[in-house]
């Protein structure tokens, strides 16, 4: 099979010749990774590693126009960012939302969030971002061809994440319950969005929408099942609906525990769940509870397997996901980006086991 065929068999919980590999990575040892390997690009370590997905994703235009001082950021934090002076030893950014970040000097991907726009600008003068469907559409479409015999993976905006990062953390988790009509506008400009990315990538051959819009915490959920059923479900249904009846499946990612949506989450249409943290959730009882009518992604810690086990330990456990989770409606992936100082062999165990399994039984 090629990876778009293994990928869509596993989606449809058909038989299929291997477990699909997924692969998500830091700039720090992702260098380090390909120096490793002697390989050139990502694009060559992701066929050494067997990985069977590809990326792509909507382009935005409009919204925070920054000074005429400002320079692209390197990375960026949804949508294109800036970099606007300094604060102390930290590096000033802002992104097209105008949400400022500081950035911790010598790591990627390392900030914290400094000012919200919504917390100075009423929402009904705010600025909002729009889809540039031409570009979005000629990006999408170069990648379909250029990875053609790949599943081609695209995220949409956050709606919860957004949101929050808009008005900031605290007040928005006031909002939902001292003003929800004007949270509920918030979320609904978010969500018009969403949608029209959604229609342009699905347009464009993407195999599956991505959404990453954290809900999940260590221990539990950051608002109750009851408020996350009033305010993001009806539009995750909308967005999930879109997206099956033009012919992309639904990938929805949230860190930490949520089993008290997962039933909403099945209700609603979603195909993948992401990323299945097994310090959060067991993704045994997850599997044995769902895993007729889900397919889990993901299941190897970067919180603590990567980081902390052995190269035999992690190659143990990619072992027994595979046997206990597939052979099919199970994509094995690292739970986030791998993280700074995870150690390479543990990397490369993981991918190293992922070939021993023969056609997902686990066997060596």
């Amino acid at each position: 099979m090629d990876p778009r065929e293994r990928c869509i068999r596993c989606f449809e919980h058909e038989q299929l010749d291997r477990v699909p590999l997924n692969f998500k990575c830091r700039p720090e040892p992702l260098s380090s990774l390909m120096g490793a390997l002697g390989v050139e690009s990502l694009e060559r370590l992701l066929r050494v590693l067997g990985v069977d997905f590809r990326g792509t994703g909507p382009v935005l235009a409009g919204g925070f126009a920054p000074p005429e001082h400002a320079k692209p950021a390197s990375e960026w934090v949804y949508g294109p960012t800036y970099v606007l002076g300094r604060v102390g030893e930290y590096e000033l950014r802002v992104n097209i939302w105008g949400v400022e970040t500081i950035w911790a000097p010598d790591h990627t991907y390392t900030y914290t969030y400094y000012r919200h726009p919504l917390q100075r600008t009423p929402v009904d003068e705010y600025s909002w971002p729009y889809v540039d469907e031409e570009k979005t559409f000629d990006v999408a479409s170069r990648a379909r061809k250029l990875y053609a015999d790949y599943c081609l993976v695209a995220g949409v905006e956050h709606l919860w994440e957004n949101a929050w990062q808009l008005t900031g953390f605290n007040e928005a988790m006031k909002m939902m319950y001292r003003d929800p009509a004007i949270f509920e506008k918030i979320l609904d400009h978010l969500h018009r969005i969403r949608m029209e990315e959604a229609k342009v990538l699905c347009d464009a051959g993407v195999d599956v929408i991505y959404d990453g819009d954290d809900v999940g915490m260590q221990k539990g959920m950051m608002m109750s099942p009851g408020a996350w059923r009033r305010f993001l479900k009806p539009r995750y249904a909308e967005l999930v609906d879109l997206c099956n009846k033009r012919g992309a499946y639904f990938m929805f990612h949230s860190d930490g525990w949520i089993e008290p949506i997962i039933p909403d989450l099945i209700e609603i249409g979603v195909d993948i769940l992401d990323p299945v943290q097994p310090e959060c959730m067991n993704p045994y009882k997850l599997k044995e509870a769902y895993g007729d009518l889900l397919t889990l992604h993901g299941t190897v810690s970067v919180q603590t397997t990567l980081l902390f086990s052995t190269p035999n330990e992690v190659e143990k456990l990619v072992l027994e996901r595979i046997a206990l989770l597939g052979p099919t409606g199970f994509v094995l992936s690292p739970t986030h980006n791998i993280q700074p100082g995870t150690p390479l062999e543990n990397i490369l165990a993981v991918y190293r086991a992922a070939r021993k399994a023969r056609k997902g039984s686990g066997k060596v």
